[in-house]
């Protein structure tokens, strides 16, 4: 009786020596992978100590070319990763993401050649760390159509549609983090003006609502024009830009339209144009269904406000608004 009491004992003890060191293991990874606030970046990121490394884990899925477009925006990269300890780590970060997602999507593809697989700077996975990590079977381009990569839970790669729609991560590297002093923020795209803003031009087309969710990624918005001064200021940024490779050169998606609303112009902080203080419209009349069709806000060269096409490509205009004790210009 007393040996058996003695072997429940010590069973006991050791299933509790055990569970301890697995806490700590755990809080150990956890760590890693924790927002420390001795390393500053966005407060959206966690900073992992031991990669000196900052992720973000983007929960809403969504497709391939977007998840790339949002980390670019917000001054970092999609996931690419860099070690076996670095992916013990990430797995753990992908335990928070909802039950139902069986993957992330990684910034690796094969879209300039068909099994060729690199990453966003365009190396050459071939021969590295990276291609002994492919799930059994994969890459295999089921019907010709998969050529983005995702990393499963269990830290395997997988070829898939880049219109799949999953959840990812943005990475980028503590030493390559920059901070913009002028305008508070860790984009140095981003110039000041004398006004209490400071405005990022981007040339590359985007749609409306890419433009808008780019903005939005950057910590800023779609500028909204507050005056006739600033309305001169923007337009004297597209006269800097002559791109004829666009589809509408002469036009700068910014940040009203009539998508709450037909016909109800207004801004993204839901003014109409007047209230905001600029509402000065080409002078351009046109056929009622083609308005109709016309929902999203530019400024043209001249200056004047229209409307046009909301998936059509063009450039646009992003701001950030300075508290007032920030405005040193």
């Amino acid at each position: 009786m007393l040996t058996k009491m003695t072997n429940q004992r010590n069973y006991i003890y050791e299933k509790c020596k055990i569970t301890i060191m697995l806490s700590l293991i755990y809080q150990f990874q956890l760590y890693n992978i924790n927002f420390v606030t001795a390393q500053k970046f966005r407060m959206d990121y966690m900073w992992a100590q031991a990669f000196k490394t900052y992720y973000r884990l983007h929960d809403l899925a969504t497709n391939w070319n977007q998840a790339r477009q949002i980390c670019e925006a917000e001054g970092t990269a999609l996931l690419v990763p860099d070690s076996l300890d670095e992916m013990e780590n990430l797995k753990l970060l992908m335990s928070n993401m909802k039950a139902h997602y069986t993957a992330i999507f990684i910034g690796l593809h094969d879209k300039f050649s068909n099994g060729d697989y690199v990453t966003l700077k365009g190396e050459s996975i071939a021969e590295t760390m990276l291609e002994l990590l492919w799930s059994q079977g994969t890459p295999d381009n089921i019907n010709g159509t998969e050529h983005c990569v995702v990393m499963t839970r269990e830290g395997l790669f997988d070829d898939r549609p880049c219109d799949d729609i999953y959840p990812f991560i943005c990475k980028i590297f503590g030493n390559d983090t920059k901070y913009n002093e002028k305008c508070n923020n860790f984009d140095l795209g981003y110039a000041p003006e004398n006004n209490g803003k400071c405005y990022k031009f981007h040339v590359e087309p985007l749609s409306w609502h890419d433009a808008y969710l780019t903005c939005k990624s950057e910590e800023g918005s779609l500028a909204i024009i507050n005056s006739p001064e600033e309305a001169t200021l923007i337009t004297s940024f597209l006269s800097e830009h002559l791109h004829d490779s666009v589809p509408d050169p002469n036009i700068l998606y910014i940040g009203f339209s009539d998508l709450l609303f037909p016909y109800q112009y207004r801004t993204l902080e839901g003014q109409s144009l007047e209230e905001a203080g600029y509402s000065s419209w080409s002078h351009i009349h046109e056929e009622p269904p083609e308005m109709e069709s016309k929902r999203c806000g530019a400024i043209s060269r001249t200056g004047f406000l229209q409307v046009t096409w909301c998936d059509r490509p063009a450039m646009f205009l992003c701001e950030r608004r300075l508290a007032k004790n920030e405005n040193k210009h």
